[in-house]
């Protein structure tokens, strides 16, 4: 899945007009990880982001990682 496309998923589930970048942009992402309690690992060459121990996503970005998380979690409701 490319940014953009995560981005435009994360942005119609939170009701934005725009489409800011979350997986770039830790003010963009940064409410999300804090509101979501999203944990993020570093691991040489990568990050692992979890949200307890139901949802992990491992990529290159901590905020990528973030973003696919919160993704997995919400298409899971």
């Amino acid at each position: 899945m490319t940014d953009s496309e995560i981005n435009t998923l994360i942005a119609d589930i939170e009701g934005r007009c725009s489409t800011p970048d979350y997986c770039n942009d830790w003010a963009d992402i940064g409410p999300i990880i804090e509101r979501e309690g999203i944990g993020l690992t570093s691991l040489v060459g990568g990050w692992i982001a979890n949200i307890g121990y139901k949802f992990s996503c491992e990529e290159d970005t901590p905020t990528k990682a973030a973003a696919l998380c919160y993704l997995k979690m919400r298409e899971s409701e």
